[in-house]
This record gives C-alpha cells, sequence and structure tokens, in this order.
C-alpha cells in the first residue's frame, strides 16, 4: 500500500523553528503509527542549496547577538512587509530549482513548512510548475506575526493564538485557512523517569538548595558575565545550571572562571543537551530567552519564569503572556532586577504565589490536535480527489 508522504520543511536557524515540528511529527508517529512516511529536514540545507542556507544562519546568529540591529531592522519590515517579502523572494530565488528538483522527484503529499522562507519557496514553485502539493504554513511565533508572514498563498495556515489571528485578519488574511491550535510540544517531552534526585545527584546539585536553570536558546547566544558575577557575590545559597546549547565557547568561559568557587552558589555548564525536560523538571525557576519554544517548555512544567532580554520584537508577546498572568518576570540584562527577584523567589512568598497563579491558567498543548488534522485533510483529500 503506498504511503502518502509527510514533509516537515524547517530551517534550523534556532530551536523555534524545528521543535514545533518534532513534536508534530511525534505525535502523528503515536496516533497513527506506520500509516504516513515522514520525514524533518533542514530543508534547505538537505535539498543541497548549501550556500544561501549558510548565508541565511551566519547572518541570523548575527542579528540575535545584536538584538537592537535586529529589532530595528524588523519595524522596517512590518513597515514595509510586500517590500521585504519581494527581498527575501530574490535572496531565495537560487533554491527554486533544487525544490523543483525534489518535488518533481520525491512528490510528497503534504509539505508542513515552519519556517517563511521554505513556505515562499514552496508557494512560489508549485504555482509556476502546476505541482500538486498541500502546503501548510505553521506560524513559530505564539502571538505576533510581521508583515512579510503575510503568506495566503497556502492551503491552511496554523496559529498558536487568537491575537496572531485576529493580526492575520486585520491584514485581511483569508480566514477559511486560518486555525488556531496550542503550542505543540513533544508529548515525550513529559516522560519524566527519574526522580529529582536521581537526575540531580549525576550532576552534582545539592537539592536541599533552590535550583536556577539558564538557558540561551540551542544557540547559545547572550553575555552572562555580569549575571554570573552578580549572583556569586549576593552568595545566595542556589543550584544554578547554565546550559549554553551550541556555544562551546560560552561553555568554557563559564567553567573556567565561575564554577571553581567555593560559595553557596554552586554554578554547573553544560553545552548542548538532549535532557532539558529533566532539567527543567528538577528546577525551581528559569532564566531564559524569550523564545516561543523555551517559553512554552517551562510554562508546560508550571516554573517560574524570569526573561532575559529579547532578540525580536515578536518575543514581547511572550513576556507580556508571563507577566500579566503573574508566572513570572523580566528583568532583561540587569543583575540588579535579577538578584532582586531572586531573593523574593528564595526568601520570600513569590514562589508560592507564582505556584498559585499557574493553578489559574490552562497551558495546553497542541501537538495531537495538529497531528489529526494533518491526517483529517489527507483523508478528505482522498475522498473527495481534485478534477
Amino acid at each position: 500500500m503506498h504511503k502518502r508522504k509527510i514533509v516537515f520543511a524547517t530551517i534550523e536557524a534556532g530551536g523555534g523553528h524545528k521543535m514545533p515540528a518534532l513534536a508534530v511529527n511525534e505525535s502523528l508517529n503515536k496516533l497513527f503509527p506506520g500509516k504516513y512516511d515522514v520525514r524533518i529536514m533542514d530543508f534547505m540545507k538537505d535539498l543541497g542549496c548549501y550556500k544561501i542556507d549558510t548565508l541565511h544562519k551566519d547572518t541570523w546568529k548575527y542579528m540575535l547577538a545584536r538584538p537592537v540591529l535586529t529589532k530595528g531592522m524588523q519595524t522596517m519590515a512590518s513597515i514595509t512587509g510586500p517590500v521585504f517579502r519581494e527581498g527575501f523572494k530574490s535572496f531565495i530565488s537560487p533554491f527554486y530549482d533544487y525544490l523543483l528538483d525534489y518535488l518533481r522527484d520525491e512528490k510528497p503529499d503534504l509539505i508542513f513548512s515552519t519556517h517563511y522562507f521554505n513556505t515562499l519557496a514552496i508557494s512560489h514553485v508549485r504555482t509556476k510548475y502546476q505541482i500538486k502539493v498541500l502546503l501548510i504554513n505553521f506560524l513559530t511565533e505564539i502571538f505576533d506575526i510581521n508583515t512579510y508572514w503575510y503568506l495566503k498563498d497556502v492551503d491552511h495556515y496554523i496559529v498558536a493564538s487568537e491575537e496572531a489571528e485576529n493580526k492575520l485578519l486585520k491584514m485581511n488574511f483569508p480566514k477559511e485557512k486560518l486555525h488556531i491550535f496550542p503550542y505543540p510540544i513533544r508529548t515525550s517531552f513529559f516522560d519524566i523517569s527519574r526522580s529529582k534526585d536521581e537526575i540531580a545527584a549525576p550532576l552534582g546539585i545539592d537539592t536541599s538548595k533552590k535550583t536556577l536553570l539558564i538557558t540561551m536558546g540551542s544557540e547559545g547566544i547572550g553575555s552572562l558575565d555580569k549575571i554570573l558575577i552578580a549572583l556569586l557575590k549576593r552568595d545566595f545559597p542556589l543550584n544554578i545550571i547554565a546550559v549554553t546549547g551550541k556555544n562551546e565557547e560560552l561553555k568554557l568561559e563559564i567553567e573556567q572562571n565561575y564554577t571553581d568557587k567555593d560559595q553557596n552558589t554552586n554554578i554547573l555548564a553544560l553545552g548542548f543537551v538532549d535532557n532539558i525536560n529533566e532539567l527543567i523538571y528538577i528546577s525551581d525557576f528559569c532564566f531564559i530567552k524569550p523564545g516561543p519554544a523555551t517559553t512554552w517548555e517551562v510554562l508546560s512544567f508550571n516554573k517560574p519564569i524570569i526573561f532575559y532580554r529579547s532578540a525580536q520584537l515578536s518575543e514581547a508577546g511572550n513576556i507580556n503572556f508571563v507577566r500579566k498572568n503573574n508566572i513570572g518576570y523580566f528583568v532583561g540584562n540587569h543583575p540588579k532586577k535579577l538578584i532582586q527577584i531572586l531573593d523574593t523567589l528564595i526568601n520570600g512568598s513569590a514562589l508560592e504565589e507564582c505556584m498559585k497563579n499557574y493553578s489559574k491558567i490552562n497551558i495546553e498543548n497542541g501537538s495531537n490536535l495538529i497531528a489529526s488534522f494533518l491526517d483529517d485533510i489527507l483523508e478528505r483529500q482522498i475522498l473527495q480527489p481534485s478534477p
């Protein structure tokens, strides 16, 4: 029996575009085992368009390290959305030939795109060459949308909030193509088989102290010098787990300068980890960048969030959501603010209050819902084939 092909077209410029694909893919395999031929692809790279892919990823890393520049560019893009879209189309145009060959050779039935470069390219190629493939765009930002994400030449457009939906509708996006589902997280992310003591012991974590998890995202972009110096100076009875992702230089810097301290504050540096779920689980609160994937992972474990500075405009919605519901704080890159917040969490009643506020909200997981939606789309296409 021919299996229908589903492709998750991501671009691994940070984890925000890949993690939703992993989540929905996992749910597809769980809910419909063996039914589909499913592939997760770092799309440009895997199709062989290395030059554009590398240039894009290197540029994005450069931008992430310069939030003021990034936000300025995004403000300009928001004002002149159609102009930026045309510029992006020109930038990715060398990718079209690679994509055309792939679509003709592999003939996927459905493409779930988590990056607008992929969506732009697929939309252009399938229209120009009349290639039949279902195209679903997933908006990786939860509450916001830049105008260059206005991509109406898709079959379905998935967003994770009413705020994002309303912004698209105000831009006259076709309502019949819009669908709201909760942000997807891998269901296996919540499979914690070890106790907190079993997780903490190999790391040298003293479970009699509170634990702060610091993560700067998969790329590990951010400066922690001022933060760590201030924390060591304050000397809280505290474990600090600093996850630096792919940034090995940052990990080495922390190990050399901040971990060999005979103080109450114990700092542990880790690089790229595959058990961030366990680290969130054993932590009492988390100091993170306000990207959508990390934010929703921490929220799903009901941990108070302390936000580091945002790297782009769209992350403001995540900060506003946390502050509005009184389940976290924003300190940016200001050590004094972080020290004040930690003091209330460790020595005051703030931790208990955050946990009470978590009980008032419902953080849902959309991975199974989206997987079922994809299955329904493909089933209806079989029952009602195009003329």
